[in-house]
């Protein structure tokens, strides 16, 4: 009996893969790069953006979570997120992912004990730790910003998102896909269905087309009057410059500022954990944080600081992701706030949707078409 060798398993699995269906990802940010870069792997993906990294994604606090106040069905899907996210770390060495765990205590009392209830029994890793333990963890916070307890959550971690979207986007083209830096301005229809997208360099013909473009999706999917409930709303982060010292170890979420510091070493904040409200007036928004961070670390007066962005969450009617068929057929979408925490287990399962047409149960709760059943 014989047996191919590896030059024929691998121009095998080469004449598969250009076999297989063309798939167009229309979005550079984290999601649509999680997609194009799951599909990578058994398909041929041509990646349209404008920019590598997306709009919403480099201007995200990055905090990789199962959060507070979902659903228990949320909750599963968010922490499948998590666990998918460690193993596309051990996929991809080098992956700017550190798994530092968060604290906790931007609630009352009552919220957090509810918190702490609640995911416990859905088996989340959340204990309560005194002043002493927290001190113990983040020896730089000053004491009067730390309360008489709070709640760690081990599992959770962070990610310089950005950097990993440009990491997969690289990693995806070594395996064949295409990256186009331009712009979509409408889709190709050939008997009813997608065949394609318009771009401002031209035409690009697929046989499936994918829209995790944020914000940018509702105008897009419009031109094919599609309605998508998504607004953009702003939140405001605030970047020190690095900092050769250690002033944080994992993600503090303290009472109305969230703070983590870089692989680089700035100190990364928020009035929330997404960024918080501009108000009138970005730079006095952004300088009275500062003025927070300094006073919450003990080494915060010799923080400088940098810069501040804005950035706008596609945010969902209902808060919840809108992730399968657009109402088209070979169009999928896929939209959320915490894309971050959510791109990982999106990209494996909206791949495997398209690929196969197997879809994953957890989807059922996040079809586009649920909003259209809520009006009738």
């Amino acid at each position: 009996m014989s047996y191919p060798t590896a030059t024929q398993i691998s121009l095998s699995a080469a004449e598969n893969k250009a076999a297989s269906p063309h798939v167009v990802v229309v979005g550079g940010g984290i999601v649509g790069v999680s997609i194009a870069w799951h599909l990578a792997h058994d398909t041929n993906v041509t990646i349209v953006a404008e920019d590598i990294g997306g709009t919403a994604t480099p201007n995200s606090f990055a905090w990789i979570n199962a959060a507070y106040g979902n659903p228990d069905f949320y909750y599963e899907f968010r922490h499948r997120s998590i666990q998918r996210w460690k193993q596309i770390g051990d996929e991809l060495p080098g992956l700017p992912i550190h798994w530092s765990g968060s604290l906790n205590w931007n609630m009352s009392p009552e919220e957090l004990e509810d918190y702490q209830k609640q995911h416990s029994s859905w088996g989340y890793d959340i204990v309560r730790v005194e002043q002493t333990e927290i001190r113990e963890r983040e020896p730089e916070l000053e004491l009067d910003s730390i309360p008489d307890w709070g709640l760690y959550v081990a599992e959770e971690g962070q990610i310089e998102a950005h950097i990993a979207a440009r990491q997969m986007i690289s990693d995806a083209e070594a395996r064949g896909a295409e990256l186009l830096k331009t712009t979509v301005t409408g889709f190709l229809k050939q008997d009813g269905r997608i065949s394609g997208v318009i771009t401002a360099a031209g035409e690009v013909q697929a046989d499936h087309v994918v829209v995790a473009a944020g914000v940018g999706s509702v105008a897009l999917l419009a031109t094919e009057n599609i309605t998508l409930p998504v607004t953009g709303t702003a939140g405001l982060l605030i970047n020190t410059k690095p900092t050769s010292k250690r002033l944080l170890n994992g993600i503090v979420n303290a009472e109305e500022i969230h703070l983590r510091q870089t692989l680089d070493g700035r100190i990364l904040s928020g009035s929330e954990f997404s960024g918080g409200d501009p108000g009138d007036d970005p730079q006095a928004t952004a300088d009275a944080l500062f003025a927070k961070l300094q006073s919450t670390l003990t080494g915060g007066d010799e923080l400088e600081f940098n810069y501040y962005t804005v950035g706008y969450r596609p945010t969902p009617d209902d808060g919840l992701p809108i992730l399968g068929p657009a109402g088209l057929d070979g169009l999928t979408v896929a939209v959320m706030h915490s894309g971050v925490s959510n791109a990982a287990i999106v990209g494996e399962l909206l791949s495997k949707l398209i690929l196969t047409g197997e879809s994953d149960t957890a989807l059922a709760d996040f079809l586009l078409s649920r909003f259209n059943e809520r009006t009738r």
